[in-house]
Order: structure tokens, then sequence, then C-alpha cells
């Protein structure tokens, strides 16, 4: 499920749902196992900060979110894993995908978490972890809307600004297509009928809409069209870090392997609600071309 994103420090209702993911952050900041007695797995990790992981959360549940600085979601979770095995202070603080880049090549944060695709544009301003699951496009309509072709047919369609399809929709939709910052601000012009569809992160609208069920959700990339190519092709998610950092990227990412081959991501999405099928990633990272 592809994508730049959102904006907005607000949480979704659908964070309040039970995860059961056993999060540890409390604050925006949490210390993850950083006794002097803790052996990291990996020696010499360089941060901005020595010896804690500052991350930057950006706001898509069951993903992740800043929750009011009680972090919460499948990414943090996956962090947190790799900072207690690694020896590492947490430092968690608010992000967005407008800012996330930036904030990273600056060094105010070293990584940021959010369902961040790997993307050509990307890799000239960070690197990338290893690919942590599979990112789609979901269209949740009351129509039964499956396709971009269904999207046409629309008055008003609503995204976020960032994706990756989201230029690609424009060139389809026109003026009809009205982007958000935040998956808060779409899914609250959608509930009152202002938007004939919500465009989002597929696993962001299964959580958003379960149990409504007047409300499709479909994930358009069961019907790729070839003007669309985030939904021909599913981007990987992965964790932005600062440019050249080996140390840190290669820690981040033997955790990221070592948690998906002992099942421990499947699990997260299951128990998000979302299929185990999405954390079934290339054997090398598939990184999305430039437009």
């Amino acid at each position: 499920m592809n994508t730049n994103r959102i904006k907005g420090a607000s949480v979704l209702a659908v964070t309040t749902i039970a995860l059961g993911f056993g999060l540890t952050a409390c604050g925006s900041s949490s210390e993850a196992s950083s006794t002097s007695d803790c052996t990291p797995k990996h020696e010499g990790i360089e941060t901005v900060s020595a010896g804690k992981l500052t991350v930057g959360v950006i706001d898509i549940p069951p993903f992740s979110s800043y929750n009011s600085g009680d972090p919460e979601g499948i990414d943090i979770s996956i962090v947190n894993k790799i900072a207690e095995e690694e020896c590492l202070e947490l430092s968690y603080q608010p992000a967005t995908y407008a800012d996330a880049v930036q904030s990273i090549s600056g060094n105010s944060i070293d990584i940021a978490v959010g369902t961040i695709d790997a993307t050509e544009k990307r890799l000239k301003a960070v690197d990338f972890s290893a690919s942590t699951y599979l990112d789609g496009m979901g269209i949740a309509s009351k129509t039964g809307a499956t396709t971009v072709d269904d999207l046409e047919k629309m008055d008003k369609v609503g995204t976020i600004d960032g994706y990756l399809w989201v230029e690609d929709l424009k060139e389809i939709l026109g003026d009809r297509l009205v982007t958000y910052p935040s998956s808060v601000e779409l899914k609250a012009d959608f509930d009152a009928g202002r938007l004939d569809a919500d465009v989002d992160a597929y696993g962001v609208q299964v959580i958003q809409f379960k149990g409504a069920d007047d409300i499709t959700v479909a994930l358009a990339n069961d019907n790729p069209d070839e003007r669309v190519g985030a939904i021909v092709t599913a981007p990987e998610a992965a964790f932005p870090l600062t440019k050249g950092n080996t140390s840190l990227r290669d820690a981040l990412s033997a955790g990221i392997e070592a948690q998906r081959e002992d099942g421990t991501i499947s699990k997260l999405l299951v128990d998000a609600g979302l299929s185990e099928g999405l954390g079934k990633v290339a054997d090398e990272q598939y990184v999305v071309p430039a437009s």
C-alpha cells in the first residue's frame, strides 16, 4: 500500500481499538534496555543523540499513532523491539509526511514511521531500512466501488496529499479529486457525505470502517489500472533514516528481517485486522521509480 502521506496531529478514533501490541512507549520518550549491562546486537550504532533513537511518528493507524505522547501501532511495536535489542533509549515525536524526510536529512530525528514507502525520489535525501510490509490503495464507498473506472463516475473523490497515486488520479479525475492533509479530515468529509469515495491506505480503511455495514472497502491493487502506477505494483513500506548511516540501517534491517522470519510482523498485521499477505514483501526491496 504505498505512499507519501499525511499531515495532522489528531488521532483517529480507531486508535482506541486494543491492538494488543504490548507497546512500551510512554510520553514522548521511553527507555529501551538502556542499562549498563545491556549488550546490543550491533556495536557502534550512530544516532542523532548518542544512545538514543529519535523517531518521528506519523499518524496513520493502525501502523503508527503518536497518541498524545503514548505512541502505538504496528510500526511502533517493530521499533520498540529493535531498540530494546540494540540497547537504545527511545524518543518519539509527532511528524507528518510533509516534514519527515526533511527532519531526517536535517538531523532532527533518526527515523520516521508510518507506512513510508521506499521511492527513488526519497532515496535522494534519505536511506531506507529493509521493507516491513506492502502498502496498497483502498477505496471506501457506499456504492461498492472497486476500480479507478468506478471513481471516474463520481462527482467528488477524496485522498491524502502526498500519496504516490495522487498525481495519477489528478490526471484522471481533474478537479473532482480533493486532497487532504490527513485521514482525519478525509474521513470527516466522507462521513458527512461531501465525498463519494474515500481513497486512503487500505490498511487504514480496514480499521476505520470496521463494522460499517453500509461502507465497502476495496483493495484497488486487486484490480490494477495501468494509469495508476501505485496499484500496478504495490509499494513497500520501510523506515527512512539518515543518508549514509550504514550502522543504523544495518541494525534496523536486521531487526525487521528477524521479525519477518519469526512471524512477529505477520502477527501484528493479523492482530490489527489486516491480511497476513501484506507481510510478503519481495526478496529484493521494490523501490518505486521516479515519475
